[in-house]
């Protein structure tokens, strides 16, 4: 290891507002502690963020990323807290005419420690830990009997989970929060068990595959495959299935609106300098959620859009602004946070 700091120790605070169809305007708060380090690829930090929107929906996220015992031991947790009211547009990847408004309460927690077998191999296990209960209207008792009987009455019902797992991961990315060289693969399974503090049993398998091509002058080619499986023979709450959309998977479309028990997307970046420490992106996508009994895509979604970063400090931490448009003619949408889609 270089003796030379790669990193110096640098906190960050942004005072931030975006608008998205599922929150409206959203001010907020995105900040973190980045610890020095010798190494572009081993740093660690603690960041967070706090948002409050128009539409009165509270969301608070902790996230820190500890390296120990000279960076042979890696530790991931993030600590979640929602007061967030949406809408309910039922289960698969066909538009319905359900429009259901309800307002999510959750707690979740998730621990991954992990111990470096080698350089760029790491295995480790998985706990996380979920509450949520829903608030709703009095249009869901008029609509709950049509609504439950369509697509289950999974998740209506306060519910916990708590799952084990375990995950196995290589990487060799030069730099974790904005890659320029290197590959990043990580395989997770979690189980729950029904009556062992979790309400439902699931089996849930994670796959996530990024590579990050070096072109001339500074220039990256990113692309990620992605693939979330949940499973259950007796019914799995809506708020758990994996679903296209937000900030991260598939820009441009509405998070929420399409879920299932599947999801496999794979999508694209095109990343450039431009001057200094600002940069652009141009960005592609496509995948969509489905049911593992039959698999089937009636209209694959694809997103498309570009975007501005900017560097904050040496541990290559952007700010990221996003704006993404999709096939199925929704209106545009953008993004802003402090932290690269993949």
């Amino acid at each position: 290891m270089p003796d030379s700091i790669a990193s110096r120790r640098s906190y960050i605070i942004i005072p931030y507002a975006s608008y998205q169809q599922e929150t409206s305007v959203a001010p907020g708060i995105t900040g973190g502690y980045y610890f020095k380090s010798n190494d572009l690829s081993r740093i660690s930090s603690v960041t967070g963020s706090v948002i409050y929107t128009f539409l009165n929906q509270f969301v608070f996220n902790l996230t820190p990323r500890m390296y120990f015992d000279q960076g042979k031991l890696f530790v991931y947790s993030n600590l979640s807290i929602r007061d967030y009211f949406d809408y309910y547009y039922g289960i698969g990847n066909k538009q319905t005419d359900t429009k259901q408004a309800f307002t999510s309460q959750s707690v979740a927690m998730v621990v991954q420690p992990q111990y470096i077998v080698s350089k760029y191999f790491f295995v480790g296990g998985t706990l996380s830990v979920r509450y949520e209960r829903i608030q709703s209207d009095s249009t869901l008792d008029a609509n709950k009997e049509t609504l439950f009987a369509r697509y289950g009455r999974y998740g209506w019902n306060p519910y916990s989970q708590w799952s084990i797992g375990a995950l196995a991961a290589y990487d060799t990315r030069d730099n974790q929060f904005y890659p320029q060289k290197g590959i990043f693969a990580k395989t997770t399974l979690d189980v729950s068990k029904a009556g062992w503090g979790s309400t439902y049993s699931t089996k849930e398998l994670c796959l996530d595959y990024r590579q990050y091509v070096p072109l001339f002058d500074k220039q990256v080619f990113a692309w990620q495959f992605y693939y979330k499986g949940i499973y259950g023979n007796k019914g799995i709450p809506f708020q758990l299935l994996p679903t296209v959309g937000g900030r991260d998977m598939l820009r441009g479309f509405r998070e929420g609106m399409y879920r299932d028990n599947v999801l496999m997307m794979l999508q694209t970046e095109y990343r450039l300098p431009i001057y200094k420490r600002l940069k652009g992106a141009v960005f592609l996508s496509a995948g969509d959620v489905m049911n593992s009994s039959g698999y089937h895509i009636d209209k694959l979604k694809v997103a498309y859009g570009a975007g501005l970063r900017y560097r904050l400090n040496d541990a290559r931490v952007h700010l990221r602004f996003d704006l993404a448009k999709n096939n199925y003619g929704d209106n545009l949408q953008f993004y802003i946070t402090a932290s690269e889609a993949f």
